[in-house]
Protein backbone atom coordinates (compact mmCIF):
# COMPACT_ATOMS: atom_id res chain seq x y z
CA UNK A 1 0.00 0.00 0.00
CA UNK A 2 1.22 3.48 -0.83
CA UNK A 3 1.23 6.46 1.52
CA UNK A 4 -1.63 8.05 -0.42
CA UNK A 5 -3.71 4.88 0.00
CA UNK A 6 -3.00 4.83 3.74
CA UNK A 7 -4.15 8.45 4.04
CA UNK A 8 -7.28 7.85 1.93
CA UNK A 9 -8.36 4.89 4.05
CA UNK A 10 -7.52 6.76 7.26
CA UNK A 11 -9.55 9.79 6.15
CA UNK A 12 -12.48 7.58 5.24
CA UNK A 13 -12.38 5.86 8.65
CA UNK A 14 -12.26 9.05 10.76
CA UNK A 15 -15.03 10.74 8.71
CA UNK A 16 -17.32 7.74 9.26
CA UNK A 17 -17.21 8.31 13.03
CA UNK A 18 -18.02 12.02 13.10
CA UNK A 19 -19.01 12.34 16.77
CA UNK A 20 -16.00 10.43 18.09
CA UNK A 21 -13.68 12.29 15.70
CA UNK A 22 -15.09 15.64 16.78
CA UNK A 23 -14.74 14.89 20.49
CA UNK A 24 -11.19 13.60 19.99
CA UNK A 25 -10.16 16.65 17.95
CA UNK A 26 -11.60 19.01 20.56
CA UNK A 27 -8.98 17.83 23.06
CA UNK A 28 -6.15 18.66 20.66
CA UNK A 29 -7.80 21.95 19.66
CA UNK A 30 -7.97 23.07 23.30
CA UNK A 31 -4.33 22.13 23.86
CA UNK A 32 -2.93 23.82 20.73
CA UNK A 33 -5.21 26.84 21.22
CA UNK A 34 -3.87 27.31 24.74
CA UNK A 35 -0.24 26.86 23.77
CA UNK A 36 -0.45 29.02 20.63
CA UNK A 37 -2.33 31.81 22.42
CA UNK A 38 0.06 31.88 25.38
CA UNK A 39 3.17 31.89 23.19
CA UNK A 40 1.67 34.59 20.95
CA UNK A 41 0.81 36.75 23.96
CA UNK A 42 4.27 36.24 25.44
CA UNK A 43 5.95 37.12 22.14
CA UNK A 44 3.61 40.09 21.67
CA UNK A 45 4.45 41.43 25.12
CA UNK A 46 8.16 40.97 24.48
CA UNK A 47 7.84 42.75 21.12
CA UNK A 48 5.89 45.65 22.62
CA UNK A 49 8.41 46.13 25.42
CA UNK A 50 11.33 45.98 22.99
CA UNK A 51 9.71 48.65 20.82
CA UNK A 52 9.34 50.89 23.85
CA UNK A 53 12.97 50.40 24.83
CA UNK A 54 14.05 51.23 21.28
CA UNK A 55 12.33 54.57 21.73
CA UNK A 56 14.52 55.24 24.76
CA UNK A 57 17.55 55.35 22.53
CA UNK A 58 21.18 54.53 23.14
CA UNK A 59 22.14 57.62 25.09
CA UNK A 60 20.60 56.90 28.50
CA UNK A 61 21.81 55.35 31.72
CA UNK A 62 19.90 54.79 34.95
CA UNK A 63 21.27 54.88 38.47
CA UNK A 64 19.20 53.02 41.05
CA UNK A 65 19.73 51.84 44.62
CA UNK A 66 21.12 48.31 44.61
CA UNK A 67 18.45 45.64 44.91
CA UNK A 68 15.62 47.82 43.60
CA UNK A 69 13.84 47.70 40.25
CA UNK A 70 12.43 50.32 37.91
CA UNK A 71 8.91 49.56 39.22
CA UNK A 72 9.82 49.50 42.93
CA UNK A 73 12.44 52.05 43.91
CA UNK A 74 14.05 52.32 47.32
CA UNK A 75 15.77 55.28 48.89
CA UNK A 76 19.54 55.52 48.90
CA UNK A 77 20.43 58.17 46.31
CA UNK A 78 20.89 61.86 47.05
CA UNK A 79 21.28 65.17 45.25
CA UNK A 80 25.01 64.92 45.99
CA UNK A 81 25.06 61.93 43.64
CA UNK A 82 23.30 64.06 41.04
CA UNK A 83 25.90 66.80 41.34
CA UNK A 84 28.71 64.24 41.08
CA UNK A 85 27.29 62.87 37.82
CA UNK A 86 26.67 66.33 36.38
CA UNK A 87 30.42 66.94 36.50
CA UNK A 88 31.12 64.14 34.03
CA UNK A 89 32.30 65.37 30.64
CA UNK A 90 30.18 62.83 28.72
CA UNK A 91 26.92 63.91 30.35
CA UNK A 92 24.38 66.20 28.70
CA UNK A 93 21.63 66.08 31.34
CA UNK A 94 21.21 64.40 34.72
CA UNK A 95 17.56 64.00 35.64
CA UNK A 96 16.84 63.04 39.26
CA UNK A 97 13.44 61.53 40.10
CA UNK A 98 11.67 61.00 43.39
CA UNK A 99 8.91 58.40 43.61
CA UNK A 100 6.34 58.27 46.40
CA UNK A 101 2.91 56.75 46.96
CA UNK A 102 0.41 59.36 48.11
CA UNK A 103 -3.24 60.47 48.14
CA UNK A 104 -4.77 62.80 45.57
CA UNK A 105 -8.09 64.52 46.28
CA UNK A 106 -10.34 66.03 43.62
CA UNK A 107 -14.03 66.90 43.66
CA UNK A 108 -14.34 65.47 47.20
CA UNK A 109 -12.90 62.10 46.10
CA UNK A 110 -9.66 60.65 47.40
CA UNK A 111 -7.55 58.12 45.49
CA UNK A 112 -4.14 56.50 45.88
CA UNK A 113 -1.66 57.61 43.25
CA UNK A 114 2.04 57.38 42.42
CA UNK A 115 3.77 60.74 42.58
CA UNK A 116 6.88 61.32 40.51
CA UNK A 117 8.99 64.42 40.86
CA UNK A 118 11.82 65.89 38.80
CA UNK A 119 13.72 69.11 38.31
CA UNK A 120 11.63 71.89 36.77
CA UNK A 121 14.47 73.84 35.19
CA UNK A 122 14.88 73.27 31.44
CA UNK A 123 12.31 70.49 31.66
CA UNK A 124 11.40 70.71 27.98
CA UNK A 125 15.05 70.12 27.03
CA UNK A 126 15.48 67.37 29.59
CA UNK A 127 12.43 65.51 28.24
CA UNK A 128 13.07 66.30 24.59
CA UNK A 129 13.52 62.67 23.50
CA UNK A 130 11.47 61.01 26.25
CA UNK A 131 8.03 59.41 26.03
CA UNK A 132 6.54 62.06 28.33
CA UNK A 133 4.57 64.65 26.37
CA UNK A 134 1.60 66.73 27.39
CA UNK A 135 -1.63 66.45 25.40
CA UNK A 136 -3.22 69.43 27.13
CA UNK A 137 -1.64 72.38 28.88
CA UNK A 138 2.13 72.55 29.35
CA UNK A 139 5.05 71.51 31.53
CA UNK A 140 5.47 73.28 34.86
CA UNK A 141 8.05 76.04 35.20
CA UNK A 142 10.85 76.40 37.73
CA UNK A 143 9.09 79.16 39.67
CA UNK A 144 5.79 77.24 39.90
CA UNK A 145 6.30 75.45 43.20
CA UNK A 146 2.72 74.17 43.65
CA UNK A 147 1.95 73.08 40.10
CA UNK A 148 1.46 69.55 38.80
CA UNK A 149 1.10 67.56 35.59
CA UNK A 150 -1.28 64.63 35.88
CA UNK A 151 -1.26 61.34 33.97
CA UNK A 152 -3.81 60.62 31.27
CA UNK A 153 -5.82 58.15 33.34
CA UNK A 154 -5.45 60.24 36.47
CA UNK A 155 -7.23 63.03 34.59
CA UNK A 156 -9.81 61.01 32.66
CA UNK A 157 -10.64 57.86 34.63
CA UNK A 158 -9.56 58.11 38.24
CA UNK A 159 -12.43 60.35 39.33
CA UNK A 160 -16.10 60.59 38.44
CA UNK A 161 -15.44 64.02 37.00
CA UNK A 162 -12.50 64.56 34.64
CA UNK A 163 -9.70 66.84 35.78
CA UNK A 164 -9.34 69.96 33.65
CA UNK A 165 -6.41 72.29 33.06
CA UNK A 166 -6.01 75.06 35.70
CA UNK A 167 -8.19 73.24 38.22
CA UNK A 168 -6.94 72.49 41.72
CA UNK A 169 -6.20 69.10 43.23
CA UNK A 170 -4.92 68.22 46.68
CA UNK A 171 -1.85 65.99 46.89
CA UNK A 172 -0.87 64.77 50.34
CA UNK A 173 -3.11 67.51 51.74
CA UNK A 174 -1.52 70.38 49.78
CA UNK A 175 -3.25 72.29 46.99
CA UNK A 176 -1.73 72.08 43.50
CA UNK A 177 -2.79 73.68 40.23
CA UNK A 178 -2.98 71.37 37.23
CA UNK A 179 -0.94 72.95 34.42
CA UNK A 180 -0.74 69.92 32.11
CA UNK A 181 -2.10 66.47 31.28
CA UNK A 182 0.22 63.81 29.88
CA UNK A 183 -0.47 61.99 26.64
CA UNK A 184 -1.58 58.39 27.11
CA UNK A 185 1.49 56.14 27.27
CA UNK A 186 -0.29 52.79 27.46
CA UNK A 187 1.19 51.60 30.74
CA UNK A 188 -1.14 51.94 33.75
CA UNK A 189 1.87 52.67 35.98
CA UNK A 190 2.75 55.68 33.83
CA UNK A 191 -0.79 56.85 33.09
CA UNK A 192 -1.97 56.84 36.72
CA UNK A 193 0.54 59.36 38.09
CA UNK A 194 1.06 62.94 39.13
CA UNK A 195 4.28 64.80 38.31
CA UNK A 196 5.64 67.38 40.75
CA UNK A 197 8.62 69.73 40.96
CA UNK A 198 11.42 67.90 42.78
CA UNK A 199 12.01 70.45 45.55
CA UNK A 200 8.29 70.63 46.25
CA UNK A 201 8.03 66.83 46.51
CA UNK A 202 11.05 66.57 48.79
CA UNK A 203 9.41 69.07 51.13
CA UNK A 204 5.96 67.51 50.81
CA UNK A 205 7.11 63.96 51.58
CA UNK A 206 9.89 64.94 54.00
CA UNK A 207 12.57 63.49 51.71
CA UNK A 208 15.06 66.36 51.84
CA UNK A 209 17.96 65.85 49.41
CA UNK A 210 16.75 62.34 48.55
CA UNK A 211 16.01 60.94 45.09
CA UNK A 212 14.78 57.49 44.00
CA UNK A 213 16.21 57.26 40.48
CA UNK A 214 18.76 59.17 38.40
CA UNK A 215 18.57 59.28 34.61
CA UNK A 216 21.77 60.15 32.75
CA UNK A 217 21.49 61.45 29.18
CA UNK A 218 24.85 61.34 27.45
CA UNK A 219 26.20 63.65 24.79
CA UNK A 220 26.15 62.59 21.15
CA UNK A 221 29.00 60.21 20.37
CA UNK A 222 29.66 59.22 23.98
CA UNK A 223 30.24 55.49 24.55
CA UNK A 224 27.44 54.28 26.81
CA UNK A 225 29.34 51.37 28.36
CA UNK A 226 32.41 53.49 29.07
CA UNK A 227 30.25 56.25 30.54
CA UNK A 228 28.53 53.68 32.78
CA UNK A 229 31.92 52.46 34.05
CA UNK A 230 33.10 56.02 34.65
CA UNK A 231 29.86 56.96 36.45
CA UNK A 232 30.19 53.89 38.68
CA UNK A 233 33.79 54.73 39.52
CA UNK A 234 33.19 58.38 40.47
CA UNK A 235 30.10 57.55 42.51
CA UNK A 236 31.90 54.83 44.45
CA UNK A 237 34.74 57.24 45.21
CA UNK A 238 32.40 60.08 46.24
CA UNK A 239 29.93 57.96 48.23
CA UNK A 240 32.42 55.54 49.74
CA UNK A 241 30.14 52.58 48.99
CA UNK A 242 28.72 50.54 46.12
CA UNK A 243 25.08 50.49 47.23
CA UNK A 244 23.87 51.54 43.79
CA UNK A 245 23.71 50.24 40.22
CA UNK A 246 24.37 51.99 36.92
CA UNK A 247 22.15 50.24 34.37
CA UNK A 248 21.92 50.48 30.60
CA UNK A 249 18.64 50.11 28.66
CA UNK A 250 19.87 46.71 27.43
CA UNK A 251 20.21 45.52 31.02
CA UNK A 252 16.71 46.74 31.84
CA UNK A 253 15.38 44.96 28.77
CA UNK A 254 17.14 41.76 29.86
CA UNK A 255 15.43 42.00 33.25
CA UNK A 256 12.00 42.33 31.63
CA UNK A 257 12.74 39.54 29.14
CA UNK A 258 13.77 37.22 31.96
CA UNK A 259 10.50 37.87 33.75
CA UNK A 260 8.52 37.24 30.56
CA UNK A 261 10.43 34.00 29.94
CA UNK A 262 9.61 32.75 33.43
CA UNK A 263 5.95 33.59 32.95
CA UNK A 264 5.90 31.85 29.56
CA UNK A 265 7.53 28.75 31.06
CA UNK A 266 4.98 28.53 33.85
CA UNK A 267 2.03 29.09 31.51
CA UNK A 268 3.48 26.59 29.02
CA UNK A 269 3.73 23.97 31.75
CA UNK A 270 0.08 24.57 32.61
CA UNK A 271 -0.90 24.38 28.94
CA UNK A 272 0.96 21.08 28.53
CA UNK A 273 -1.59 19.48 30.84
CA UNK A 274 -4.31 20.08 28.28
CA UNK A 275 -2.01 18.63 25.61
CA UNK A 276 -1.64 15.44 27.64
CA UNK A 277 -5.41 15.25 27.94
CA UNK A 278 -5.70 15.66 24.18
CA UNK A 279 -3.16 12.89 23.61
CA UNK A 280 -5.04 10.56 25.91
CA UNK A 281 -8.17 11.31 23.87
CA UNK A 282 -6.43 10.28 20.63
CA UNK A 283 -5.03 7.15 22.27
CA UNK A 284 -8.43 6.20 23.66
CA UNK A 285 -10.12 6.73 20.28
CA UNK A 286 -7.43 4.67 18.54
CA UNK A 287 -7.72 1.80 21.02
CA UNK A 288 -11.50 1.81 20.59
CA UNK A 289 -11.07 1.79 16.84
CA UNK A 290 -8.74 -1.22 17.05
CA UNK A 291 -11.29 -3.17 19.08
CA UNK A 292 -14.14 -2.27 16.75
CA UNK A 293 -12.21 -3.17 13.62
CA UNK A 294 -10.80 -6.53 14.64
CA UNK A 295 -12.58 -8.22 11.75
CA UNK A 296 -11.38 -5.57 9.29
CA UNK A 297 -7.81 -6.08 10.49
CA UNK A 298 -8.17 -9.82 10.05
CA UNK A 299 -9.47 -9.46 6.51
CA UNK A 300 -6.63 -7.07 5.60
CA UNK A 301 -4.07 -9.55 6.87
CA UNK A 302 -5.85 -12.44 5.09
CA UNK A 303 -5.54 -10.70 1.72
CA UNK A 304 -1.85 -9.95 2.22
CA UNK A 305 -1.57 -6.74 4.25
CA UNK A 306 1.64 -6.66 6.27
CA UNK A 307 2.05 -5.50 9.87
CA UNK A 308 3.66 -2.26 8.69
CA UNK A 309 0.55 -1.50 6.59
CA UNK A 310 -1.67 -1.97 9.64
CA UNK A 311 0.71 0.13 11.71
CA UNK A 312 0.85 2.94 9.14
CA UNK A 313 -2.93 2.94 8.72
CA UNK A 314 -3.61 3.58 12.39
CA UNK A 315 -0.73 6.04 12.66
CA UNK A 316 -2.18 7.92 9.67
CA UNK A 317 -5.54 8.16 11.44
CA UNK A 318 -4.04 9.50 14.68
CA UNK A 319 -1.80 11.87 12.68
CA UNK A 320 -4.79 13.28 10.78
CA UNK A 321 -6.60 13.84 14.08
CA UNK A 322 -3.56 15.72 15.39
CA UNK A 323 -3.22 17.69 12.15
CA UNK A 324 -6.88 18.77 12.15
CA UNK A 325 -6.77 19.66 15.83
CA UNK A 326 -3.54 21.58 15.34
CA UNK A 327 -4.85 23.61 12.40
CA UNK A 328 -8.06 24.56 14.16
CA UNK A 329 -6.15 25.23 17.39
CA UNK A 330 -3.80 27.66 15.66
CA UNK A 331 -6.71 29.69 14.29
CA UNK A 332 -8.49 29.70 17.64
CA UNK A 333 -5.28 30.54 19.50
CA UNK A 334 -4.54 33.51 17.23
CA UNK A 335 -8.11 34.72 17.66
CA UNK A 336 -7.83 34.54 21.46
CA UNK A 337 -4.47 36.34 21.38
CA UNK A 338 -5.93 39.18 19.28
CA UNK A 339 -8.93 39.41 21.60
CA UNK A 340 -6.51 39.66 24.53
CA UNK A 341 -4.68 42.49 22.76
CA UNK A 342 -7.97 44.29 22.14
CA UNK A 343 -9.01 43.88 25.79
CA UNK A 344 -5.60 45.14 26.93
CA UNK A 345 -5.88 48.18 24.65
CA UNK A 346 -9.35 48.95 25.97
CA UNK A 347 -7.99 48.88 29.52
CA UNK A 348 -5.17 51.23 28.51
CA UNK A 349 -2.30 48.75 28.15
CA UNK A 350 -0.75 49.42 24.73
CA UNK A 351 2.44 47.35 25.00
CA UNK A 352 0.93 44.09 23.71
CA UNK A 353 1.69 43.70 19.98
CA UNK A 354 0.19 40.48 18.60
CA UNK A 355 1.32 39.52 15.09
CA UNK A 356 0.77 36.31 13.16
CA UNK A 357 3.98 34.29 13.25
CA UNK A 358 4.20 31.77 10.35
CA UNK A 359 7.03 29.88 12.05
CA UNK A 360 4.98 29.49 15.23
CA UNK A 361 1.97 28.39 13.15
CA UNK A 362 3.93 25.72 11.25
CA UNK A 363 5.67 24.61 14.43
CA UNK A 364 2.38 24.25 16.31
CA UNK A 365 0.75 22.24 13.53
CA UNK A 366 3.78 19.96 13.14
CA UNK A 367 3.89 19.55 16.90
CA UNK A 368 0.23 18.50 16.94
CA UNK A 369 0.87 16.13 14.03
CA UNK A 370 3.82 14.47 15.77
CA UNK A 371 1.98 14.33 19.07
CA UNK A 372 -0.93 12.60 17.31
CA UNK A 373 1.47 10.02 15.87
CA UNK A 374 3.02 9.41 19.29
CA UNK A 375 -0.39 9.06 20.93
CA UNK A 376 -1.49 6.61 18.22
CA UNK A 377 1.65 4.46 18.31
CA UNK A 378 0.63 2.05 21.08
CA UNK A 379 -2.87 1.39 19.64
CA UNK A 380 -1.30 0.91 16.18
CA UNK A 381 1.22 -1.52 17.64
CA UNK A 382 -1.61 -3.37 19.33
CA UNK A 383 -3.39 -3.67 15.99
CA UNK A 384 -0.37 -5.34 14.38
CA UNK A 385 -0.37 -8.04 17.05
CA UNK A 386 -3.80 -9.31 16.03
CA UNK A 387 -3.66 -12.81 14.56
CA UNK A 388 -5.84 -13.56 11.54
CA UNK A 389 -7.82 -16.30 13.33
CA UNK A 390 -8.31 -14.19 16.47
CA UNK A 391 -9.26 -11.15 14.46
CA UNK A 392 -11.86 -13.03 12.44
CA UNK A 393 -13.29 -14.93 15.42
CA UNK A 394 -16.81 -13.85 16.31
CA UNK A 395 -17.16 -12.07 19.56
Amino acid sequence: MTTVEHLEIAWSNITKRKLRTTLTIIGIVIAITTIFALISIGNGLDKGIREEFEKIGTNRLYVMPKGSSITSLQNGLTETDVETLEALQEVLWVNPYLQEQTIIEYNNEKKKVTAWATKADNLAERWKDSSFHVSEGRLFKEEEKWSTIVGYKTATEMFKKEIQINENVYINGKRFRVVGIFEEIGNPEDDNVVELPLETAQELFQKEEQVSLIEIITKQGADLQETAKKATKVLERKRGDDLFEVITPDQLLTQFSTIISIINTVLGAIASISLIVGGIGIMNASYTSVLERRKEIGIMKAIGAQNKDIMLLFLAESSLLGLLGGGIGVLCGFGIAKMTQYAAEQSGFLFLKITFDPILMIGSILFALCFGMIAGYLPAREATKKQIIDALRKV
